[in-house]
């Protein structure tokens, strides 16, 4: 198959996929509603739906564009459509480049990342299956309050071994976002859930400046 023919078909599929997915997703209220006659509040339930679209429009947005060159044609697809992008997807594609050795925006890395992230769905799926029907008597063993700092750390374990490399490959590059980030984070702490999209873009413009400005240094 063609390079073009590749990417044609990874497109079609992946719209018509996820039309597919959010129709799916429409049905289980629509059909809750209907099988057991709830009343909707029509007026409340979009005053709901704008106060969401505001915190997660941006959110989602500034995520498919920063993610996309890291996920590919194909991962960005599939990890949009399963869910969970920043905490399982994102991490198994840029580990799946790391141990083969290519470039996420390479032909090699596109296919990893579908490899990658398609592993992923298949054993977080499996694993949920497992909680619902193995494990179920032991979550109370798993909420006790030993164990739950460590579950509150899984998100910066992730992410930390994910910028390790990039800190050890390009440490002036990799360390600009980090700073941004981190301070940004600090200053919007009481509010950073409902302005984090805002910040991923700011910190993605200034990243690239920064890139831009290091290379042109680099060169002279």
């Amino acid at each position: 198959m063609k390079q073009n023919d590749y990417y044609s078909s990874i497109h079609r599929l992946g719209r018509w996929s996820t039309l597919a997915g959010i129709a799916l997703m429409f049905m289980v209220p629509m059909v809750t509603t209907i099988v057991y006659d709830v009343k909707l509040n029509v007026p409340v339930i979009i005053a709901a739906a704008v106060q969401l679209c505001i915190v997660f429009i941006p959110t989602q947005l500034t995520e498919v564009i920063s993610f996309s060159p890291i996920l590919g044609a194909g991962g960005t697809y599939l990890s949009f459509i399963t869910g969970n992008v920043m905490n399982m997807k994102l991490p198994a594609a840029a580990a799946g480049h790391r141990l083969m050795n290519v470039e996420p925006h390479s032909d090699e890395g596109e296919v990893v990342s579908v490899l990658a992230i398609g592993m992923s769905s298949i054993t977080t799926t499996i694993i949920i299956f497992a909680g619902m029907f193995i494990f179920t008597p032991f979550i109370h063993y798993l909420s006790n309050p030993v164990l739950q700092p460590g579950f509150s750390s899984v998100m910066p374990a992730l992410l930390g071994t994910m910028l390790l490399p990039h800190l050890r490959r390009n440490f002036p590059l990799a360390v600009t976002p980090l700073i941004i980030s981190t301070a940004a984070g600090v200053i919007f702490a009481s509010t950073y859930g409902q302005v984090q999209g805002y910040l991923l873009l700011f910190t993605m413009i200034i990243s690239v400046i920064a890139a831009i400005a290091i290379s042109s240094r680099a060169a002279k």
